[in-house]
């Protein structure tokens, strides 16, 4: 069954029915299912999908709001760097289903292999990402403005097939700039897992909010979010937890976020880190100049955490 479209609304006892502004696009719309789907078949309704999403891009404009619904239980392969590159600007690629029903991606064969975004107001929601390979180096490179990638699940099949990284930006400044990452979630168990987001270059207006990062490395690294020196402007970091169930009795480092920029600006605020180190117990770099409120961190189990950096006297 297709869509169904009512030109003049639809009205209930006289009030209008309404949809949320994220239900609404003036662009096509189309369905993919890669057991089910043809690429000879309209795509334009869950009866007759595309098989794959690269050929439901080739289908899209850019600029035009189109967006393309991956139907439960759609499956891709990423078997290296730019087998698939979402390229179409403002193109909405929204996964429906729910737990494991979800659309898969699945990184073999090689730890170069990622996805790329490349076209901006680029927004990728609701898919698991599935390392099948020992140390992929990055799950999500992005180059362009202003996407989004929201309700995501970076999992592994294995303890020795794992994403070091799993949302990292292009080394260009400002290439990534409005950067949006809400409500992700990473599992993983090996212990060479390295930050959930890489930030390796410039950026404005990175939003990092209400994510989840469970995993089992004992790198001396900041384990959420690392920066290097990069300048990163209006951020946005706020309501995270990190887990850490590795030995991290030897960390130097901030454990959430490292950064050594002094020029940076934003707000750090509402996240929670708990570790193993009762040591260091540094939550992020204390160089890091970004405005902190009710950060906590706890280094060992069953203790409340403790407000870090120290509160304002």
């Amino acid at each position: 069954m297709g869509l169904t479209n009512f030109p003049n609304g639809v009205a209930s006892f006289g009030i209008p029915i309404l949809p949320k502004l994220e239900d609404v696009t003036t662009g096509e719309v189309f369905f993919v299912q890669s057991t089910t789907g043809s690429n000879g078949n309209s795509g334009t309704d869950k009866d007759h999908p595309f098989a794959d999403l690269t050929y439901a891009l080739s289908k899209c404009s850019a600029g035009a709001g189109d967006r393309i619904y991956c139907m439960p239980s759609h499956a891709e392969t990423i078997s290296a760097s730019g087998d698939l590159t979402l390229n179409v600007a403002g193109a909405e690629i929204i996964g429906i289903g729910r737990g494991a029903y979800r659309p898969t991606i699945t990184y073999d064969t090689a730890d170069t292999a990622i996805l790329l975004i490349t076209g901006a107001s680029t927004r990728l929601r609701n898919f698991i990402l599935t390392a099948n390979y020992a140390d992929v180096a990055m799950a999500v490179d992005v180059d362009a403005v202003d996407v989004s990638i929201e309700g995501c699940s970076f999992l592994e099949t294995a303890t020795s097939m794992n994403f070091f990284s799993c949302i990292g930006t292009d080394d260009t400044n400002n290439a990534a700039d409005g950067l949006t990452i809400i409500g992700n979630e990473r599992i993983s168990v090996d212990a060479a897992a390295l930050a959930f987001i890489s930030i390796l270059a410039n950026i404005s207006r990175l939003t990092v909010i209400g994510n989840f990062d469970s995993q089992s490395s004992a790198a001396n690294i900041g384990h959420f979010i690392i920066m290097g020196a990069f300048v990163c402007l209006h951020t946005k970091i706020i309501g995270n937890t990190l887990i850490l169930n590795g030995d991290n009795s030897a960390q130097t480092v901030g454990i959430f976020a490292t950064g050594s920029s002094t020029t940076s600006t934003g707000v750090m605020a509402y996240n929670l880190e708990g570790s193993l180190d009762t040591t260091t117990e540094l939550f992020d770099t204390a160089t890091l100049d970004f405005m902190h409120f009710n950060n906590y961190h706890v280094g060992t189990i069953a203790t409340s955490g403790k407000l870090w950096p120290a509160a304002d006297a």
